[in-house]
């Protein structure tokens, strides 16, 4: 779960259970955020601890890529994951070549589906968020 303040770019999230995000600033992978602290929401029964929350100051522009574990671990019929590298890189290349996010999380989605033929073993979730201070977003548009 991930909590963007749009006035002052402070993102607060709770991690427990998917991959950890990756926060991207032009163009380029600054780090990997917290990855999971704790059981995915729900099982808590079971004596983990509840999921710390997390905080991660912005700069104007910055992006963070949220998935699911089923991007990285989508497999070719030879068993090749589409992985982190490939992730990061399909992302990376995009963003630098100035694609608008929605036009690169469409062809994200694309890519992964051609890397395992069309045919999803696990779900695939991918959402880019980015922060431009000062601008509201309208209908339609991803921010």
């Amino acid at each position: 779960m991930l909590e963007l303040d749009t006035a002052t770019g402070v993102a607060r999230k709770i991690a427990a259970g998917n991959p950890g995000e990756l926060l991207l600033r032009d163009a380029k992978l600054v780090k990997s955020l917290t990855a999971p602290t704790a059981m995915p929401l729900g099982l808590g029964a079971y004596g983990d601890p509840l999921p710390g929350v997390e905080t991660e100051p912005l700069q104007p522009g910055d992006q963070i890529l949220l998935y699911t574990d089923g991007v990285v671990e989508a497999r070719t019929e030879s068993n090749e994951l589409f992985g982190l590298d490939r992730l990061v890189d399909y992302v990376t290349r995009a963003l630098a070549d100035r694609l608008s996010p929605p036009e690169t999380m469409r062809r994200l989605i694309h890519a992964i589906l051609n890397h395992q033929h069309g045919r999803l073993q696990d779900d695939a979730t991918a959402v880019l968020v980015q922060w431009q201070p000062g601008t509201a977003p309208t209908a339609g548009s991803v921010t």
